[in-house]
């Protein structure tokens, strides 16, 4: 693994395009509660990223592998806490589109970012940008976290260990800061999670409330969890660490062999509307159409009843 910044553009040049495999994470600094550290999502990309590589390294040595330092910023609905830096979706979409056209332009054909944070909008945004950039110069980019998060809606067998298929059927709905985040933590670095995690309350959100950010601000006041990290252990982060490096590893090299990898390009709610990128935009500039039309037409009628 070679980290690009300490590389010359000599080295570059150099590298067998087609074996060259570069990671890049983005994720935002946020809020996780009263436990946990902002930087949550980027050290839960960070690590399965390196867990992944390590994977590709022993099974496929032939590979070069790239990594870059971590985009800190993401589009995000959590309000009402310090400490947070979203940005626009827009703003996700262009910076990312943007990233990914001068690394196409190195001549690299497989360009792996790791988005890990789960806000459907955010994993949209980055997936558009892949989309833009593969159309513009062949297929080189995925985003394969989208269909991770989504993986139930999308048919995708994710083999979780018995340990993880039951904690997610007992205590599901564990969307921020829960056990899931705080146990892979805790598997990461124990003195990155507050001692008294275990004192704090459950807060329960159901699926059909995220699309309200205003009602969910108010359950989670004061604290800025959903879900339930008492419950939180480090073995249990072991196996949540492993199982998502993992599926980053199988999604990747289905991706650089371009075998079956479709599947793995886009989050289950890519195809709604108003969650795209440009859904406002497209709006505004079809009813700016039609009263264009509208005022057009009846300029004609006024020309017309003139003329008579």
């Amino acid at each position: 693994m070679k980290d690009v910044l300490k590389m010359t553009w000599k080295e570059i040049e150099a590298l067998p395009k087609d074996k060259t495999i570069l990671f890049l994470t983005f994720a935002p600094i946020e809020e996780h509660s009263h436990h946990l550290p902002l930087g949550v999502d980027i050290f839960l990309g960070e690590t399965w990223k390196n867990m992944a590589i390590d994977l590709i390294f022993k099974k496929n040595p032939d590979y070069h592998l790239l990594t870059m330092p971590a985009i800190p910023f993401a589009q995000g609905s959590i309000k009402g806490f310090p400490g947070c830096i979203h940005v626009s979706q827009r703003t996700v979409y262009r910076v990312t589109y943007e990233i990914l056209k001068k690394i196409a332009s190195w001549g690299l054909k497989n360009i792996v970012i790791i988005a890990s944070h789960g806000d459907p909008k955010h994993l949209i945004a980055i997936e558009e940008a892949c989309d833009k950039i593969n159309k513009k110069h062949g297929l080189c980019a995925i985003s394969p976290l989208g269909a991770f998060f989504s993986y139930d809606e999308l048919g995708i067998d994710l083999d979780f260990p018995e340990k993880m298929q039951e904690m997610l059927s007992n205590y599901p709905n564990d969307y921020h800061a829960g056990w899931i985040e705080t146990s892979a933590i805790l598997a990461i670095d124990e003195n990155m999670v507050k001692k008294d995690f275990r004192k704090l309350p459950d807060i329960k959100v159901e699926e059909k409330e995220l699309i309200f950010p205003d009602k969910v601000s108010k359950k989670i006041a004061g604290f800025g969890h959903i879900g339930f990290p008492r419950l939180a252990t480090k073995e249990l982060g072991e196996l949540i660490n492993t199982n998502s490096a993992e599926y980053i590893y199988k999604a990747t090299m289905a991706f650089v062999t371009r075998q079956d990898y479709k599947k793995y390009q886009h989050h289950s709610l890519h195809k709604i509307p108003f969650l795209r990128t440009n859904f406002m935009r497209n709006i505004l500039s079809v009813f700016g159409l039609v009263v264009g039309m509208i005022i057009i037409y009846i300029w004609i009628i006024h020309k017309y009843q003139q003329l008579r």
